[in-house]
């Protein structure tokens, strides 16, 4: 097994396109660039990529981690390089990292994710009181949608820190971190939701900035992560 973890961003309009399209257009980069990839065993083979956390549609992001197998050792940078060859405008290979021993994949790994949320505001005095209100907070019940239905959730165990970042005439911009992991997720939209709830209004404008892993009790960039451990 060749594994690698490749690091990537989706920044412009390829924001609007869905999760399943965005490993679509990666695959379909890695066939026209001659990589070989590795596939899976059976009647119906598949590529062996996989995304750590699903990029919701029309959400920028500055760091997508992607587990990926080849038939073959390559060297890091040819497999940037080409990639970034076949790749549609806004989606683009920002490292490769080569995994010579057994660790978790980077969808195990996660832990918390970096956020920017950008909204506009009536007044910014009611969004820093929320702000400070919310990280005072034990306890902040919401309804959460899953798998087997809907739920009550303390959604403040899910935010280790939001603060607000920048205030310009007509917007503000929060950046938070929150969890996101096998384990369960906090969607950066509930967060603009409770801001709206002061004045904040408008479409959230939604940016990932990070994804983390933890260890020794510290959050760590997933790509620091795998070349430190």
């Amino acid at each position: 097994m060749n594994r690698y973890v490749l690091k990537l961003k989706k920044i412009g309009d390829i924001k609007y396109i869905s999760h399943l399209d965005t490993m679509r257009t990666l695959h379909r980069a890695i066939r026209r660039a001659e990589l070989p990839i590795t596939y899976s065993k059976g009647f119906n083979p598949h590529p062996s990529i996989s995304f750590a956390a699903p990029l919701s549609v029309g959400v920028e992001s500055l760091a997508e981690y992607v587990d990926i197998e080849f038939d073959k050792i390559i060297d890091t940078n040819e497999i940037k390089n080409k990639i970034n060859d076949n790749m549609p405008s806004g989606l683009e290979i920002i490292e490769a990292i080569h995994i010579k021993e057994k660790m978790p994949t980077s969808m195990a790994a996660v832990k918390v994710a970096k956020y920017e949320i950008k909204l506009k505001y009536d007044d910014i005095k009611n969004i820093e009181a929320k702000i400070k209100d919310i990280i005072n907070s034990k306890e902040i019940i919401r309804t959460k949608k899953s798998k087997s239905g809907e739920k009550l959730v303390n959604i403040r165990e899910m935010i280790y820190d939001l603060k607000l970042k920048e205030v310009a005439d007509e917007y503000f911009i929060v950046e938070c971190t929150i969890k996101t992991s096998n384990s369960g997720s906090l969607s950066p939209e509930i967060l603009a939701d409770l801001l709206k709830e002061v004045g904040a209004f408008g479409q959230p404008v939604v940016r990932r900035i990070e994804m983390y892993a933890e260890k020794d009790s510290e959050f760590i960039p997933l790509d620091k992560y795998y070349k430190r451990v």
